[in-house]
């Protein structure tokens, strides 16, 4: 059977990214379909943190308070050693935490909010065929039902069907080492916080729950070649615990256990033709600094308004393929940064302790690496480098928190502007910006600002980041550049 949807997006995989890109496509008016394997939705915990970036990327749509509600908000992340914290609070943004929620919430609201704007997810359809000619992308299930579509997107993990089938490479190197990932309670340690310890005989981590439960990680030098098959008991979970930090915490209650070994990987390129990788699919590192949903979640936002505006028919030629030049250097740096903490974290020879030893007591807590870690760790670094020499110092950066007052004297956050996914012109008021805007631009005029350092005009995509900014004092010269700027982002009104 053949089912024809040429003005739609197949998605393989309904993890957080593929369910974030099915909302943003849902939002944007196009018809999407995601396929998974799985029977139903997942209810495992896997990964379990939202970094701040990611926070604001869901407050962009009116989602964080949603989240928020549901994790618990810890002030710091653990690099390794007792005491040695990225302290979130340094951070200028409205979520200066880490929030901790087991991924199967994640899930669960991601899915919700997709199904709601319209997306179908479609549970036990393996994928066993993709192909694409010059007009679509043919998509074969296992009952034999080929979906026809305009564009599909991997989204389906390390070991994504989609990458292998049309022969995309993943070069890298497998991690050494398993992990051990158990939810238990610990009756040893405050449920408020993240917890780190670092010997020479492994590693600990503990993320607490909302629900007085905890995710521990374990590298166990000792364990460290066991087959990510053998079962984890909470025998073995003490033991390490015992061994690692000298302590027992007083594991119990263990719900959910697993080994995990990971890899480090990225795909040379995110886009074959009308078939795009996103996610794991894309890009593979180990678990060091919780940086895997995370990076995901920005890749679908990053795509699903230029999947959409393509979609909508006024995407610029050059729209699409600017989702690999802006995320696969971000993806090569968090392979480098995840790859640093780990080998720094696993080092085993006396030299290499010293040196951790150095780094995590004499470097980390100084004040300005204190700050860079936490912009670099939480996202809130990210920008997207621009090819104009002569571009706004604003351009590509993200958006600031802050506020506009309107005209009406109503206050309003700058992300509450963005909840209908559209661009935002932002300029103050007394301005007159072209007419015959595009639909998908959203003029808003204000009064006063606060930062009080927005320039003069401001062009904001849909994912929050600057397109385009001004500093013109000349009204009519900035009337003519904002022209400008609409109609090369956004296409002719």
């Amino acid at each position: 059977m053949i089912i024809a949807r040429d003005d739609s997006i197949v998605i393989v995989g309904a993890g957080p990214t593929g369910l974030v890109l099915a909302g943003e496509l849902a939002l944007a008016g196009v018809r999407c379909l995601v396929l998974d394997r799985r029977d139903a939705p997942r209810s495992d915990s896997r990964a379990i943190c939202l970094h701040a970036r990611s926070m604001e990327m869901l407050d962009l749509r009116g989602q964080a308070e949603v989240f928020a509600g549901a994790g618990l908000p810890v002030p710091s992340f653990p690099l390794g050693p007792k005491g040695t914290m990225i302290r979130f609070g340094v951070l200028d943004c409205d979520f200066p935490y880490l929030l901790d929620m087991p991924q199967s919430q994640i899930e669960l609201l991601l899915a919700v909010r997709a199904l709601d704007l319209g997306a179908e997810i479609r549970w036990a359809s393996r994928v066993t065929g993709i192909e694409q000619d010059g007009t679509g992308v043919s998509v074969t299930t296992g009952d034999g039902t080929v979906t026809r579509a305009a564009y599909a997107v991997g989204c389906d993990g390390v070991h994504s069907f989609v990458r292998n089938a049309i022969g995309m490479p993943f070069p890298g190197f497998p991690n050494p080492g398993s992990v051990i990932l158990a939810d238990l309670h610990l009756d040893g340690l405050p449920m408020t916080s993240a917890y780190g310890d670092l010997s020479k005989d492994g590693m600990l981590l503990m993320f607490p729950f909302r629900n007085g439960s905890c995710r521990v990680v374990l590298y166990d030098y000792a364990r460290a070649d066991a087959a990510v098959t053998e079962p984890v008991t909470i025998e073995e979970v003490r033991a390490a615990l015992l061994r690692i930090t000298g302590h027992d915490f007083g594991p119990r209650d263990m719900y959910r256990a697993a080994r995990y070994r990971s890899e480090s990987r990225q795909a040379p390129r995110y886009r074959s033709g009308r078939i795009l990788l996103a996610g794991d699919a894309a890009h593979a590192h180990s678990p060091a600094g919780a940086q895997g949903l995370n990076t995901g979640l920005q890749d679908a936002m990053n795509l699903g308004w230029k999947l959409g505006a393509v979609m909508s028919g006024w995407a610029p030629g050059w729209l699409l393929d600017s989702y690999h030049h802006e995320r696969h250097p971000v993806g090569r740096a968090v392979l480098a940064l995840t790859g640093r903490q780990f080998r720094l974290n696993t080092a085993r020879t006396l030299g290499r302790r010293a040196l951790r030893w150095a780094v995590h007591r004499l470097v980390v807590p100084l004040p300005p690496v204190q700050a860079r870690l936490a912009r670099d760790y939480s996202g809130v670094s990210i920008s997207y480098p621009q090819a104009d020499a002569s571009a706004h110092p604003m351009a590509g950066k993200r958006l600031p928190r802050g506020m506009v007052r309107l005209p009406g004297g109503s206050a309003v956050r700058l992300y509450e502007l963005f909840r209908d996914g559209r661009f935002v012109l932002l300029g103050p008021s007394g301005g007159s910006p072209p007419r015959d805007l595009p639909g998908h631009v959203k003029v808003v005029t204000y009064a006063q600002g606060s930062p009080p350092m927005l320039p003069a005009e401001v062009l904001v995509r849909p994912d929050g980041y600057v397109a385009w900014a001004s500093d013109e004092r000349d009204q009519a010269a900035r009337d003519a550049a904002v022209g400008a700027a609409v109609a090369a982002w956004c296409g002719p009104g």
